[in-house]
């Protein structure tokens, strides 16, 4: 029998740890052979995912949850600022529900005072290459923006063609956090990491600039 003795802070942790225990040593009792290798293959997964909570990463495969986990998280920032990144794919790229409750977050937050700037990266069928503007539906959405005190800024697709890695849907919640979200074609979710590591704030910070050597803001874009 496997005895680990050691301190959680947390007694709700505490409370999963044994649940956990439990649930291995009933694992380990299987008498079926097959039932037991297919148990080690997806305990290996699940152990795999909580060594990355425990570097401070929280993966979510669902829209509902990573919404959900950024709105709570958003509010309780003591350094008031959010940087966002839009790869946008589709002119609806935020025409949906949940899409439009978040938006309105943003408007909440910044007229409680917060700064959020947010970055929209744009293919050429929503910004024409011989177009001084991006396509009427998308330029109102950023106009929306705008007018609702976000500092926005846009950047084609085609000028990142040789920094590959700044092509990408990523956030940085004042200086707790980080997210990045990985899309389909059709711009859903794939996979959302919230990250509080420091080192991802680091390295979203680092991208963060660098994507600002190429942007404009919509303010100059217009003027």
């Amino acid at each position: 029998m496997l005895y680990v003795t050691f301190t959680l802070p947390d007694r709700g942790l505490l409370s999963v740890y044994r649940r956990m225990a439990r649930a291995i040593m009933d694992i380990g009792a299987q008498s079926d052979p097959l039932a037991s290798e297919l148990a080690s293959l997806r305990l290996t997964t699940i152990a795999e995912e909580m060594e990355q909570l425990g570097k401070g990463s929280v993966v979510f495969s669902g829209t509902e949850t990573w919404r959900a986990a950024y709105q709570k998280l958003l509010p309780t920032l003591k350094v008031k600022s959010y940087l966002s990144v839009a790869w946008v794919r589709t002119s609806d790229y935020w025409d949906d529900t949940p899409g439009r409750q978040s938006m309105q977050l943003n408007f909440d937050l910044a007229d409680r005072g917060f700064r959020i700037e947010r970055v929209h990266i744009l293919p050429a069928h929503l910004w024409p290459l011989d177009d001084r503007l991006p396509v009427p539906a998308i330029l109102a959405w950023l106009q929306e923006q705008h007018v609702r005190n976000i500092l926005v800024s846009v950047v084609r697709e085609q000028d990142l063609a040789k920094e590959p890695d700044l092509l990408c849907d990523f956030a940085i919640y004042g200086d707790r956090a980080t997210g990045k979200q990985e899309l389909d074609e059709q711009s859903r979710t794939q996979r959302f990491v919230l990250s509080f590591a420091q080192e991802s704030h680091r390295q979203a910070m680092a991208r963060w600039e660098r994507l600002g050597l190429y942007t404009i803001s919509l303010a100059d874009l217009t003027d």
